[in-house]
């Protein structure tokens, strides 16, 4: 086909999108710089050239195409016409000022600008600004429509630049500040110096020798200064700084004011019980010295809570904007800093330690910051109040004070064990969000293998790490805080009580105790926030330090130049633009030579374990094992060098990092194509990262790139590369085509048509605008590694395409097209080409071709001179063979598009019917409505235990019977007391040993109430926790491939990472936090109740119908807003997992700015809610502030007006003031947390949603129908009868296939890409179900009949894309640990892994990083391979498994399958055509359907048979080259 053919079919077939593309004109960014401070922005659309529109309001929002973000002005018009669809405006009633009921969002006008912003100071500071969101949430389900743009304050972009700023500063500063320190440390090293010449030379020993000596000098100096001289850059000083310190120290004075505020009615309290008593005593003759009039200070008790929650609600909303401001700030710096950070900075981290940063570690801040006001003021608060006890009861408070000096050091050593447990729980926590990221990214292989259990316990085993953490950390916590902190309030009063009763002479008066009772009772709440305080202090510290460490981590070292290199000639081809030149250059991952880089998370030193001389000699034992094959002089050689080199590992475990690319010299000139070959690891795609500044420089090596224009040099699309391992992100296809950049028409369409995609195109469900998932999971292989060479060859302006081994993942005539089209084709010409391949054939194609050996140039020079020179192109013997069976003519399109079309024209209504599921492939996150679900509380009082649950709220209330009786007795005691003064008869020893006795009692049971509960909230907990982290792991670990295409990661990540955290560490505080307010205000209306007698109950009705009110029209809007917040938060994780698998990829296309940009927008959506949640907590506290105050006003005025009738003695009116003073702290604090605890309770609801919804597999195991272990397959036959599969709810791809494959035959299956092939293999392990109607059959065993683990175990598969674990190699051949270590070392010989394995430090037991990056992709493929040949299964299937294996080893693995493989029945899908050309018969697959089956003399014997096409093609193609050469 024609480009211009090719042109019309893609318009065609996009025609039915053109309505769709009109009214989606959207902007873009292909002008991405790093410096961020640029706002320059190129805009595109998406199927349209618009250039004309603008960013709305400042808010960037750069889509990386056309289908992700909609232009402000439209979005607003779309929802006002959505909106407004409702029929009749309500209005309000007359008496609540009339006006239109606002119906959403769009009509409070919260998308021009926030409820928040628009506000004036009244509304600000009474907050009723709010009201109309609050009165809107009592209507209907808000969503985020309703909650709009966030405030300016709390926009994503203020935050990043201002914290930018500020850590670049502080960057500056430590940098200066370090190196004059090392300048000063450096004059003392040389003083030394002279004075040790002077002395005689200390000996040296060398080991090895050479330039690897090791010396035993013990006298060396130290590498640099003492760590503590040197300063680290200080996060949390930039951000005070960037979010202004004014604030925060106006924040602190509004809670300083209002603190010493609160202190005004404990000061009224004990004025009018004063009062009362000298009333009682004198019967009002004579004058009382009071502070003001009592019916003044009755009002003063309703005034100054007001005046105090006001000031207070201010302090809370500054700091929950500085809260988000953190958070959105810190949170952008980390996600510039992935897409910036360098490979040595990268190796000190992982992708779970990262995404845990970005959500438990911004979150800390966040926490911590709640609470910081309230930390600042506790100190004052308690000296205050200890001032105005010591006013009352005298030299008996020293008593009180040195309790607390006693308690001092027991906190410190309490909190510091605290610190250190908080430290392990986030190190195991990062080991398991890490190990779930790794086990979700390869489920696939995972379920192929039947892994779920094995892979089930590692998660386990590291989650019984963490438990054992937060085991110690819980009981810390229950009974450092609840025995020895929180029971201080109450142990203080009956030492200070006793101690005033033996000491002083006055009795003790109802003023004096109530006053002092509550003035103790006024300390609880510091003594309550302070540890919570100083413990999210401590976890803020460290998380700090984390992200100060991962801030800090080396930046990419900008070694590639964009000048000719030095004394090359104007007119020289290396001078010109495009030319790629390296002069003796050096690369590595991480720089031997370069400065130390402390890691993200500080280890634990551990002493060096010193092997046993047994444990050598089995080690040597091993190391020999590998490889001493049949007396080879060389393996022998080789044996003892790897022996030498792994003992010396074993000894000394800090080995040097290997420089990867070694004295590299090359040119490349501008506009060539140049192929680089070479064996598996020889350091191929680490070339093409050095060309792309993705490696570290060694000795200050240098890539030149010359970059002549001005324009070039501010070009981001200069250079486009295509990725060994295709990323895709999830987009549509046309978005992952385009990447951010403007979309041309005719550009497009010729591209589509190079790149062999329109086929593709035309299947899938809603054409090239179908939503990819995240990592192409709808694709095939092959589809992904087009649309990635799509993507590389798009921009007309790029000059340098680096493309690393595109070919392999496609079929030979499909190759053969895109190497003749796209690659050497019209459409590249005049672009500088580097093509990594293991496809000989190619190589005569090519202008130069760079022959690579363990990372080192061996041949570079034309294919003819190598050829010339004797050179084996990687062991391609026999040339002739390969070259026939794998090249294909690029006519070979014609005749399958001309098929294609008439299947496309047959499905055509089945497309239409799909158009709309393939436009949305990823569901949207699940979102509960309403109240949190009472049978979330239930599940999670169930998974503790109900026993403990309830035993635990019976204890709470024993415990606060026991504080309130303490009270009443008091107020008898000191009635007694004082009456017995009048009398003139005081108190015995022994009366007052009985009324102390008695209080004592009653304050021990009330500390045994708070010791009890902490210990069983703390069970509770962890037995929660563990059981719902269980459900969850089992759930996703159980769940269908078919849940993990169409759920982000990121979203099954936050389950597991803020979702657990939740409720590990937060969900107990707060339900702990929300008993305690409950049980407290109950009590304390209890007791008003009974010191008013029952007066109080007038008040109570209406107070507590309104307090319902108010509550519920809060809670309302306060859960549907946490719960779209949760929904919000998502993304953000999702997209930043998904970046940091692709970082190379976005900096060579320079899209960092279009991904920042999207990170930013997501944070905006967020806050916009998260914050709301927040002030709509401090709108409510403000109102019940003032329904407390009318509690104290109200018992004043009762006691006040019945003064000449004694309805309410001076004792009891001091127990309900000191009561109604408490009330008014409480009650906004329990809604408050009764609040925060149904935003933690939707935690545990989005983690039972997983655990209960996720619909399961086929059971892993059927015991009755199982057969035995070890006697099922024995022959390895095959028989499928009528079966078809369909994905999800997709249309059929495999359609009604019925055959048998014979025991021990080889099957070679082919097809074009999505004919099928990998969905018969998905059918044969049951990945997807086969529909009903059909059978799949092995050795008289119908595989639907037994558990999916019985077959999955007994037959093997080398998949398509390998997949390594972090763990050991031995872990990744064989996680069941069933194999000998023999075993293993004989399958790594047979592919060819011995060596490799056997030079590293720990050999077996070496780590594998994450994602297997210490191997390259071809040594995780023999891996793989390794990995099915030690299961020795009676049917293996090889799916395209040799397709990043260069020929040579392609050739060995060919040959050592087929000899251990001899009786097994071997199914492969192929793209060399070579690899199946010796199969017994050979399946091709077309459209689902069996197209033939026969043997390849009979397939090939047959007239226009659809193989024999295929192959007499190859023969052309292998003509066309030979003609070339």
């Amino acid at each position: 086909m024609e480009p211009s053919a090719a042109a019309a079919a893609a318009t065609t077939m996009n025609g039915r999108h053109n309505d769709h593309d009109d009214d989606k004109q959207q902007n873009g960014d292909n002008n991405i710089d790093d410096d961020e401070d640029k706002d320059e922005v190129v805009e595109h659309s998406n199927g349209t050239n618009n250039n004309d529109e603008k960013l709305h309001d400042g808010m960037e929002e750069i889509p990386l195409n056309g289908s992700d973000q909609v232009e402000d002005d439209d979005m607003k018009n779309k929802k006002k016409d959505d909106d407004h669809d409702h029929g009749e405006p309500q209005r309000f009633p007359w008496w609540q000022g009339g006006g239109i009921k606002p119906q959403n969002g769009t009509d409070l006008g919260v998308w021009d600008q926030s409820l928040e912003d628009r506000a004036n100071c009244i509304s600000l500071w009474w907050m009723s600004y709010l009201n109309p969101l609050l009165s809107l949430g009592s209507r209907k389900v808000l969503d985020a429509k309703d909650v709009g743009v966030p405030s300016q304050q709390d926009r994503a972009e203020r935050a990043y630049q201002g914290a930018k700023k500020a850590w670049e500063e502080q960057l500056i500063k430590a940098r200066l500040h370090n190196a004059k320190v090392r300048e000063e440390w450096e004059k003392q090293q040389q003083e030394q110096k002279q004075q040790q010449r002077k002395q005689p030379e200390q000996p040296r020993l060398e080991v090895n020798g050479g330039d690897d000596a090791i010396s035993t000098d013990s006298s060396k100096p130290p590498d640099g200064p003492p760590e503590k001289k040197l300063k680290e850059p200080s996060m949390s000083a930039s951000l005070v700084y960037s979010f202004g310190g004014w604030r925060i120290a106006l924040a602190i004075l509004f809670q300083v004011i209002s603190a010493l505020l609160s202190f005004v009615p404990v000061i009224i309290l004990n004025d009018l019980v004063g009062y009362f008593e000298w009333y009682s005593v004198t019967g009002g003759e004579g004058r009382y010295d009071y502070l003001a009039p009592p019916w003044v200070e009755v009002i003063g008790l309703g005034v100054v809570p007001f005046v105090v929650s006001v000031l207070q609600t201010r302090h809370n909303a500054i700091m929950a904007h500085c809260g988000v401001f953190v958070r959105t700030a810190v949170s952008t710096l980390l996600y510039r800093k992935a897409l910036n950070v360098s490979a040595a900075g990268r190796a000190k981290t992982s992708t779970g330690q990262v995404v845990n940063m970005m959500s438990n570690d911004t979150m800390q801040l966040q926490r911590f910051l709640q609470f910081a006001g309230f930390t600042v003021v506790a100190p004052l608060q308690i000296i205050v109040a200890l001032v105005l006890i010591y006013r009352q009861v005298g030299n008996a408070t020293w008593v009180g004070v040195a309790y607390m000096v006693f308690l001092a050091p027991i906190n410190i050593k309490v909190f510091g064990i605290v610190a250190s447990m908080r430290r392990k729980v986030l190190k195991y926590s990062d080991m398991r969000v890490k190990m779930m990221n790794e086990i979700l990214t390869g489920i696939r292989i995972i379920k192929f293998y039947a892994w779920e259990r094995p892979f089930g316990k590692e998660v386990s085993s590291v989650r019984g790490k963490e438990m054992d953490a937060l085991t110690k950390l819980a009981y810390t916590v229950a009974v450092g805080f609840s025995i020895i902190l929180l029971s201080t309030p109450i142990v203080q009063p009956v030492i200070v009580f006793v101690t005033y009763v033996n000491i002083q002479d006055q009795p003790l008066t109802a003023a004096t105790a109530f006053t002092t009772v509550a003035l103790f009772n006024l300390m609880r709440f510091p003594f309550a926030f302070m540890p919570m305080g100083l413990l999210q202090y401590i976890q803020s510290k460290i998380s700090l330090k984390r992200l100060e460490r991962y801030l800090a981590l080396p930046e990419l070292n900008p070694y590639v130049q964009d000048t000719p290199p030095p004394d090359t000639p104007e007119d020289s081809p290396y001078a010109k633009s495009g030319s790629i030149s390296i002069i003796d250059g050096s690369f590595g991952w991480v720089d031997p030579e370069g400065p130390e880089i402390k890691p993200v998370q500080d280890e634990e030193k551990k002493k060096k374990k010193r092997l046993s001389r047994a444990e050598r000699k089995a080690n040597r034992r091993k190391s020999e094992v590998t490889l001493t094959t049949n007396g080879d002089e060389k393996s022998s050689q080789l044996s003892q060098s790897i022996h030498s080199v792994s003992s010396a590992a074993t000894e000394d475990s800090g080995k040097t990092p290997t420089i990867t690319l070694q004295n590299i010299t090359c040119q490349i000139a501008p506009g060539s194509l140049v192929a680089v070959v070479g064996s598996v690891g020889s350091g191929k795609s680490s070339l093409l990262s050095a060309i792309l500044g993705e490696m570290e420089s060694i000795h200050d090596s240098k890539v030149y790139v010359p970059r002549n224009s001005e324009e070039e040099k501010e070009m981001h699309g200069f250079a486009s590369y295509c990725t060994q391992s295709p990323w895709v992100v999830n987009d549509t296809l046309r978005g992952n085509i385009l990447f951010g950049r403007e979309y041309n028409e005719e550009r497009y369409n010729k591209i589509l048509y190079c790149c062999a995609l329109l086929d593709d195109i035309a299947v899938l469900p809603a054409g090239d605008m179908t939503e990819i998932g995240e990592r192409g999971i709808n694709l095939s292989g092959g589809q992904k590694a087009r649309v990635g060479l799509a993507r590389a060859m798009y921009s007309a302006d790029t000059r340098m395409l680096l493309l690393d081994d595109p070919l392999s993942a496609v079929d030979s005539h499909v190759g053969e097209h895109l190497f003749s089209q796209a690659i050497a084709g019209d459409i590249s010409k005049g672009k500088t080409r580097v093509l990594v391949t293991h496809h000989v054939h190619v190589l005569a194609r090519c202008d130069k071709v760079i022959v690579m050996d363990h990372g080192k140039i061996k041949h570079q020079g034309t294919y003819q001179e190598l050829v010339d020179g004797g050179v084996d192109f990687a062991g391609a013997v026999d040339v002739s063979r390969i070259q026939r069976s794998d090249g294909a003519a690029a006519e070979d399109t014609d005749a399958i598009d001309g098929e294609e079309a008439k299947n496309v024209s047959e499905k055509k209504e089945d497309l239409v019917a799909q158009k709309k599921a393939g436009e949305t492939l990823v569901k949207e996150e699940e979102r509960e409505e309403g109240d949190v679900a009472g049978t979330a509380y239930i599940r999670y009082a169930r998974a503790g235990g109900w026993c403990i649950a309830i035993l635990t709220c019976v204890i709470q209330g024993l415990g606060r019977s026991s504080e309130i009786m303490s009270s009443f007795w008091l107020a008898r005691w000191s009635e007694e007391m004082q009456a017995a003064a009048a009398e003139g008869e005081p108190f015995t020893k022994s009366e007052t040993s009985f009324y102390v006795g008695i209080y004592g009692l009653f304050g021990f049971l009330a500390i045994c109430g708070l010791g009890f509960r902490g210990i069983f909230l703390a069970m509770h907990r962890l037995r929660a926790s563990q059981k719902l982290h269980d459900g969850l792991t089992e759930a996703v670990l159980r769940a269908p491939v078919a849940f993990f295409d169409v759920t982000p990661i990121g979203r099954i990540l936050n389950r597991f990472a803020a979702d657990m955290d939740k409720v590990d560490l937060e969900l107990t505080q707060t339900i702990s936090q929300g008993m305690n307010t409950i049980f407290q205000v109950l009590g304390a209306l209890g007791g008003i109740l009974v010191a008013t007698k029952g007066t109080f109950i007038v008040a109570l009705i209406p107070l507590g119908y309104l307090y319902y009110l108010v509550q519920r029209w809060f809670r309302k809007t306060s859960t549907e807003l946490q719960r779209v917040t949760s929904v919000a938060n998502s993304p953000i994780f999702a997209d930043f997992s998904q970046t940091l698998s692709g970082t190379s990829t976005i900096r060579a296309y320079g899209v960092q700015k279009g991904f920042f940009d999207k990170c930013k927008s997501s944070f905006d959506t967020m806050n916009a809610s998260y914050i709301l949640v927040q002030l709509s907590s401090y709108w409510l506290a403000l109102r019940l502030d003032v329904m407390g105050g009318v509690v104290g006003m109200f018992i004043g005025a009762v006691a006040l007006s019945t003064l000449d009738i004694g309805l309410i003695p001076a004792g009891w009116l001091g127990l309900a003031l000191s009561y109604s003073i408490e009330v008014t702290s409480y009650l906004k604090f329990g809604v408050q947390m009764i609040a925060r605890m149904e935003a933690d309770m939707s935690s545990v609801e989005r983690i039972l949603f997983y655990t209960d919804n996720i619909e399961p597999e086929a059971p892993d195991e059927i015991p009755e129908k199982d057969p035995p272990k070890g006697t099922w397959p024995t022959k390895g036959e095959i028989d499928l009868s009528n079966a078809s599969m369909r994905y999800r709810d997709g249309p059929l791809v495999l359609k009604h296939l019925s055959l048998t494959v014979n025991a021990g035959e080889k099957i070679g299956v082919c097809g074009r890409t999505g004919s099928g092939k990998s969905s018969l293999m998905i059918a044969l392990f049951r990945i997807s179900e086969i529909e009903k109607d059909g059978t799949i059959v092995i050795d008289g065993v119908n595989t639907r009949e037994i558990g999916t683990a019985a077959l999955r175990l007994n037959i093997s598969i080398i998949p398509q894309d390998p997949v390594m674990f972090s763990n050991t190699v031995r872990y990744n051949l064989d996680p069941f640990a069933t194999a000998t270590d023999e075993e293993l070392w004989e399958v790594l010989k047979k592919v060819q892994m011995a060596e490799a394995i056997a030079t590293l430090p720990k050999g077996l037991d070496e780590e594998v990083a994450e994602g297997g990056e210490n191997f390259s992709q071809g040594q995780r493929q023999l891996l793989c391979i390794a990995r099915s040949l030690l299961r020795k299964p009676k049917i293996l299937v090889m799916d395209e498994a040799t397709a990043s294996i260069d020929n040579e080893t392609d050739a060995t693995i060919q040959r050592m399958i087929r000899e251990n493989f001899q009786d097994a029945t071997v199914l492969t899908i192929a793209h060399r055509l070579n690899t199946i050309m010796d199969s017994d018969r050979i399946l091709v697959l077309d459209d689902g359907h069996i197209a033939e089956l026969d043997t390849p003399e009979s397939l090939l014997a047959k007239e226009d048979g659809h193989f024999k096409a295929m192959v007499e093609k190859s023969r052309a193609a292998q003509s066309n080259i030979l003609d070339e050469d």
